[in-house]
């Protein structure tokens, strides 16, 4: 089966780098856990999703037309492995859970091995740690949602003697849809569209604002909670967007608010699985530039040509990594990411958030162990993340030091936070930290 375009463009431009970017998932399990059965759950998870069992074809591996196929599990392989830890503490086990962590999160995919890392950590009976790593061109952020639900349903299902899912839609199928579903024509218009989009980028290059002092790298964030994301869907529903398209929205304009730019170029994440395919497990993960002819217009005018962007890029994404860095090369001589200066990254999870959370009479806590002894660099002048619950919006604005100041950083995400506000009140909150 072919790679999809977003595996492509990975597998050319950041899986042979030295540096390695897994996706990662961990939690803390308090409670009476029965191995056995959370065993069956992850098995099951890997069994069902072709994605996580993934071999590069001998001899692809440095080509343009890098391929993949489908490996099954061996009748006796083992997915979880499983290790029980004598530490004097919990905050020995703790540190030794985030050290085994931060060591697959850098591991490379080496021939003849998973593309992945699963763990179940013993501290007590009652204390373990799972961590999970995947190699991201076979994983993306949907596919790390979908691993997190599936788990904790299935485990849950299992107590209760109940039958799971054996099957789920296949992501070789999709894969090969998403490479044949195009003609000549239409991936004519998306050459056309990319080209027209990065001249655009290289037209309105990010230059620091004037008057802007210099400083340290950093962050500020905010939240949206309960009463302000329900009137923020009312009101999505009666503007016909989506929430992730009203948030872009009120993000450039208030760029455009605080540093006096109209004619704003950006970069955004983009998911490229059908609407009908949506628990797809795989890479569908990738980027497009947006070009943004007047970011400080009515927040309804903006709305409507962000959305006319958004579903742009979507229609033609669908470009080779070898096009992608011809078109790059075309419109900047070093094939710099042109626009790459504002970077948008939107990830959209189904129901609501909980931090902590109890299942069949366990408390787990995501993301429990953070990765140690690992420096992320930001290389956008300004990045904006998003995660996206039914009942929660947590927004983070990471800033380049040298290139936008704090003090604006505050009064973008400021502004941000009023073209959000549609009658509730925002809980929005600043503080200092790392990116």
């Amino acid at each position: 089966m072919p790679f999809t375009y977003e595996q492509e463009w990975y597998d050319a431009n950041v899986r042979r780098a030295d540096v390695r970017r897994n996706t990662r998932l961990s939690y803390e399990i308090l409670g009476p856990l029965n191995r056995d059965l959370f065993d069956r759950a992850v098995y099951s998870f890997v069994a069902r999703h072709d994605a996580v069992r993934m071999d590069l074809l001998a001899g692809t591996e440095r080509t343009a037309d890098a391929a993949q196929r489908v490996r099954p599990l061996e009748s006796d392989e083992r997915i979880l492995r499983h290790q029980d830890v004598t530490a004097a503490s919990v905050t020995q086990f703790d540190r030794y859970a985030s050290a085994v962590f931060s060591r697959d999160f850098l591991a490379s995919w080496l021939p003849g091995e998973r593309p992945y890392s699963l763990r179940l950590l013993r501290y007590a009976p009652e204390h373990h740690a799972f961590l999970a790593t995947f190699q991201n061109i076979v994983f993306d952020g949907r596919a790390h949602h979908l691993l997190a639900h599936e788990i904790w349903r299935d485990y849950t299902a299992l107590l209760r003697g109940e039958p799971i899912p054996q099957v789920a839609p296949s992501f070789a199928a999709a894969a090969r849809r998403q490479r044949t579903a195009f003609g000549a024509r239409h991936l004519q218009k998306a050459r056309a569209s990319w080209h027209d989009r990065l001249g655009f980028a290289a037209l309105h290059p990010w230059r620091r604002p004037e008057h802007t002092a210099t400083g340290d790298d950093g962050a500020v964030r905010a939240q949206l909670g309960d009463q302000e994301m329900a009137a923020l869907r009312a009101a999505c529903e009666r503007e016909r967007c989506t929430v992730m398209q009203w948030v872009v929205s009120a993000f450039v304009r208030a760029v455009a608010q605080c540093t006096g730019r109209s004619r704003l170029s950006l970069w955004t994440s983009i998911d490229s699985r059908r609407t009908s395919e949506p628990d797809v497990v795989g890479m569908f993960a990738g980027t497009a530039p947006l070009k943004i002819l007047d970011a400080a217009a009515a927040l309804p005018e903006v709305r409507a040509e962000v959305g006319g962007q958004i579903l742009d890029a979507l229609r033609y994404q669908q470009l080779t990594a070898r096009e992608m860095k011809q078109a790059l090369q075309d419109h900047a001589g070093d094939g710099r990411w042109l626009g790459r200066d504002i970077y948008v990254n939107l990830r959209r999870f189904e129901g609501d958030y909980q931090g902590t959370r109890h299942d069949g009479g366990l408390r787990t806590t995501a993301d429990a162990y953070p990765v140690r002894g690992i420096t992320f660099a930001n290389t956008s002048a300004l990045q904006l993340r998003c995660d996206e619950f039914h009942n929660r919006l947590f927004i983070t604005l990471l800033f380049d030091g040298q290139r936008l100041s704090r003090s604006l950083a505050q009064a973008v995400l400021a502004s941000l936070a009023a073209g959000l506000s549609t009658g509730a009140p925002t809980n929005t909150r600043t503080r200092r930290t790392s990116p």
